[in-house]
């Protein structure tokens, strides 16, 4: 070894036996080897601990953050476009009535049953008459008898040998046996349950034998003619609408009918800001039956209208169809009406003119919910 290193070092020797603490110069060789290595190792350990710490912290940080669903969406502008509105809906009966008895008795016969036709004033259901007859004889003669004594009392009055007044009093008498008489003869007529209409018989409630009391039902009866297609058109296409305009609606059979509007509600539904419109339908062959889908097609002029991909079509609690647009970061439900539906996209109303549609993953989230918008196409 060259003498230059080796006073280097002995000078270093020197220098650390000048500064090491006094219990380290004390300690035993094998226990400073010890002691080196306890803290390397709690030196490992610590750094390892702290990385840790740090690394789940940012973990947690990272987890916060992607707490808020991501979901696609795409901003389109609407457009005017020469349409048909559509609207769902289904077909229901102008007149349909669960005809009811008008006094109490038991069912002594029916005289129609499910699926009968009926015209106005056919008896649908007889109730026993009980007493209902003689007290309608006792009012009968008791009118009888009052004839009798007003005539007596008004010849008595003519010639002095009574008052004005007993005379008056005895036709008020008449009078009042004639209301009676009245309201026996009307409780004697409810015993027989009669057709309001011409109609189908749908359904039929009691048997024969059954007891009914005011009130209770004894058949549903539906008139065929005229039917109705009733549906919702939302706020910005009900001004295009007029009553009397033509219309048709097209069953889920296949079967289409050609009608008029009849009614346009005045006030929206709170719950979906849709209003109510009736379209009135021929029906005389009776082919059409309540409760059908239909799609009701309502020419128009022009329409405001959007282009969109079915598939990202929604339905609400209450089966309206409508898409999720999200406004600020927020998810929002909207009804459309379908105004076309074309091979490469569907024309719908109902949005507004400048909206944000989601396009990708609008099953996910609900109305209200915080969401993190992405444009199609967009990269992050």
């Amino acid at each position: 070894m060259p003498q230059i290193l080796k006073n280097l070092l002995n000078a270093l020797a020197a220098w650390w036996d000048r500064v090491q603490p006094g219990f380290w110069r004390r300690m035993k060789p094998s226990y400073r080897a010890a002691t080196v290595i306890l803290v390397f190792v709690v030196g490992w350990i610590a750094s390892g601990v702290l990385g840790g710490s740090s690394h789940h912290a940012t973990t947690g940080a990272q987890a916060k953050t992607n707490e808020t669903p991501t979901v696609q969406v795409m901003t389109i502008d609407a457009s005017k476009r020469d349409a048909t509105l559509t609207l769902r809906g289904r077909t229901e009966a102008l007149h349909a009535v669960d005809v009811r008895a008008e006094v109490d008795g038991m069912v002594q016969t029916i005289h129609f049953d499910k699926g009968d036709t009926v015209k106005a004033g056919d008896v649908l259901c007889e109730l026993k008459i009980n007493d209902k007859g003689a007290k309608f004889d006792e009012a009968r003669a008791l009118v009888s008898q009052r004839e009798k004594e007003y005539s007596a009392a008004r010849n008595l009055a003519s010639k002095g040998y009574v008052s004005e007044t007993q005379a008056k009093q005895a036709a008020a008498a008449l009078e009042a046996a004639n209301a009676d008489q009245r309201t026996e003869q009307i409780a004697l007529d409810n015993t027989k349950i009669r057709a309001p209409f011409d109609g189908i018989v749908d359904d039929r409630y009691v048997n024969q034998g059954d007891y009914m009391r005011v009130g209770d039902k004894c058949e549903l009866v539906i008139s065929p003619e005229p039917f109705l297609a009733v549906g919702t058109v939302s706020e910005h296409d009900v001004a295009s609408l007029k009553l009397g305009d033509p219309a048709s609606a097209t069953l889920v059979t296949g079967q289409t009918v050609q009608g008029t509007i009849r009614f346009i509600a005045q006030r929206a539904d709170a719950a979906t800001r849709t209003f109510l419109v009736e379209v009135q339908l021929p029906n005389p062959d009776a082919k059409l039956r309540d409760g059908v889908s239909a799609d009701i097609k309502i020419p128009v002029r022009q329409v405001t209208a959007q282009k969109i991909s079915s598939g990202i079509l929604v339905l609400d609690d209450n089966g309206v169809y409508g898409v999720r647009i999200v406004e600020h970061g927020i998810v929002h439900f909207l009804p459309v009406q379908i105004v076309s539906d074309d091979p490469d996209g569907m024309w719908v109303s109902g949005l507004p003119a400048h909206v944000t549609v989601i396009t990708v993953g609008q099953q996910f989230v609900s109305e209200g919910a915080r969401v993190v918008p992405i444009e199609a196409g967009a990269h992050g």
